[in-house]
């Protein structure tokens, strides 16, 4: 290699190329190429690793919210013994605009297969199928060079906490990411332009169509790939394909009755527009309402450009995709401008994130140069990086906030076996949630999971400076539930680092706990960083072991662990009973 000629890597790099030139520093194979590559692919996982390592720390098996009325509700049903034409029915059947039937499919399946359901591994399903639309896509790009640079726009995009809805919540991943990778699918099969990525293309547009509404959107975009590329047989067949699936989907189809839609109008379509732009520009406007619809504008010129451009022939996966996302979040704003208010919920940013990254990687593949391959790429990691960072930290309270929520009314109701006790409710409608959950359990279909789970006792040092104080200490047959706060002095709290230590004569057990903000102890003992110092304890009678405890208290930051014991006791045989120490 000539002292002007760019490294194979895309990087004019003399600190890599000496190394190469020093024998035995390097191996033959570890070419800088390759090391850039390998460097890339890193930065690409690390989001990916972060986000999924997050999504299983909340994983819970609890059901939540709308998920009484799609999946608790079927199984039950199911457990009823329908016949067939009933099952059809009610796989079929409308909730909230949607025909959830793969979704359906997926809880039937559990349920034939375990006799339950299990709410944690179908948080994984779900998440696992945004990564497969990633694979998908980087698989079908090409050269390893367009291969990497696109795996780095989509982990710095896609796995980032503005999507944390869907990443937290499996009554949200299973629909809104599972449609994303099924229309991702239908547009890959159609881009081979063979038969049987025809076929492929067709079955995942039919259960696309029935996973959520907007997956209805596939056709359209589908159709205008067949159309450019003159594939008249195959159109003529995807049309009749779609005039089947839309007819499928109208009978019997009805509105919510609670669900409100815009009056059609000037003033309603306006309403809409705005609505859709920042939807559209939510993803970098990082929930700052007011730049986003210049955001959304920005974006449908950005595709617009990349189409006059020749994108559509360049990129036959990408930019169908990109279209796609923006068309699924105008059908969208059609249905929800007035229902939600005008807020941009977290569950449908999936489609903006993978529309904005795609055409960022559209546009990294317009300017990049064949000759320095990753050069480009290298220029724009800062903004690439510094977004998933700043979408990470700006949602972060969100995401914190919606698991506490969560698992706040779960506690209450593991105490109480009733919801809607505390602050938070599971339904919006605790009774219906009370008699459905009561049901589940007494049939043995499903049995509310806990949130507070047991954990290895860590390599830990015994601690006075600890402060703490327990505000509620229950024991009944049912359950044992703790409410209070812990912290240490000159030093701030974090989600997830307190721990309940439960001690007898023969054995120590160690539980997570539910985190809870507590900004009245950080103001009244002036120690701003004990925001989250307070917590919740609560597990079923049956889920802990037997005996009398002492009532300790584990505070773990990294590596580091330190403990403290209390004069606070637990019996934990027969009707049960709290013993709370009495204050010196």
């Amino acid at each position: 290699m000539s002292a002007g000629t760019p490294s194979p890597a895309g990087f004019s790099s003399p600190a890599i190329d000496s190394l190469r030139r020093l024998p035995g520093f390097l191996p033959r194979w570890l070419t800088p190429r390759r090391i850039a590559i390998g460097l890339l692919v890193l930065l690409a996982l690390a989001p990916v690793a972060h986000l999924w390592t997050r999504a299983a720390e909340a994983g819970r098996n609890v059901v939540y919210w709308d998920e009484f009325d799609t999946a608790l509700a079927f199984v039950l049903r199911l457990d009823d013994g329908i016949t067939p034409g009933e099952f059809l029915r009610e796989l079929f059947a409308v909730n909230n605009e949607h025909r959830m039937v793969t979704s359906r499919l997926v809880y039937a399946t559990s349920y034939w297969l375990t006799g339950t359901v299990n709410f944690a591994v179908i948080s994984f399903l779900g998440n696992a199928c945004l990564m497969a639309l990633c694979v998908l896509l980087v698989a079908a790009a090409g050269t390893a060079e367009r291969r990497v640079r696109l795996g780095v726009v989509l982990g710095c995009g896609l796995f980032q906490l503005e999507n944390y809805e869907n990443f937290y919540w499996s009554g949200s991943s299973i629909d809104h990411f599972q449609v994303v990778m099924l229309v991702g699918v239908a547009i890959a099969g159609l881009a081979r332009g063979t038969r049987a990525g025809w076929l492929v293309a067709g079955l995942c547009a039919l259960l696309a169509t029935f996973t959520l509404a907007h997956g209805i959107l596939v056709w359209p975009v589908g159709a205008a790939m067949l159309w450019r590329e003159r594939r008249s047989r195959e159109l003529l067949g995807w049309g009749v394909l779609a005039a089947l699936a839309t007819i499928g989907y109208a009978i019997g189809f009805e509105a919510h009755s609670t669900h409100h839609f815009t009056v059609p109008s000037l003033t309603g379509a306006a309403k809409i527009a705005h609505y859709w732009l920042t939807m559209l520009g939510a993803v970098p406007a990082l929930n700052h309402n007011g730049v986003a619809p210049w955001l959304g504008g920005t974006l449908l010129a950005a595709l617009g450009w990349l189409g006059w451009r020749g994108a559509g022939r360049q990129e036959p996966i990408a930019y169908p995709l990109a279209w796609y996302g923006i068309a699924a979040l105008g059908l969208v704003a059609f249905g929800r401008t007035d229902s939600s208010g005008a807020v941009v919920h977290s569950r449908y940013l999936v489609l903006g994130t993978l529309s904005w990254a795609l055409v960022a990687f559209m546009v990294l593949e317009r300017f990049s140069n064949p000759r320095q391959p990753f050069l480009l790429l290298a220029g724009c990691l800062p903004l690439f990086v510094g977004f998933n960072l700043a979408a990470n930290h700006r949602f972060a309270a969100m995401a914190d906030s919606w698991l506490e929520c969560r698992d706040r009314a779960v506690s209450r109701f593991t105490q109480q076996g009733t919801d809607g006790r505390g602050p938070f409710a599971l339904h919006p409608v605790p009774a219906h949630a009370t008699r459905m959950l009561d049901e589940a359990e007494s049939r043995g279909v499903f049995r509310m999971g806990p949130v507070c789970v047991p954990r290895p006792f860590p390599a830990a040092r015994p601690s006075a400076r600890i402060a703490y104080f327990v505000d509620e200490l229950t024991v009944n047959d049912r359950s044992a539930f703790i409410d209070g706060w812990a912290a240490i002095p000159g030093r701030g709290t974090k989600r997830g680092e307190l721990h309940v230590v439960l001690r007898s004569a023969t054995a120590t057990h160690l539980f997570t706990t539910v985190t809870v903000q507590r900004p009245d102890v950080a103001a009244a003992y002036r120690e701003p960083g004990w925001h989250f110092s307070g917590f919740l304890f609560a597990r079923r009678r049956d889920d802990l072991p037997a005996g009398e405890f002492q009532l300790g208290f584990l505070i773990k930051r990294g590596g580091d662990s330190e403990y403290i014991m209390t004069d606070h006791r637990l019996v934990l045989t027969g009707a049960g009973k709290a013993l709370l120490a009495r204050p010196p």
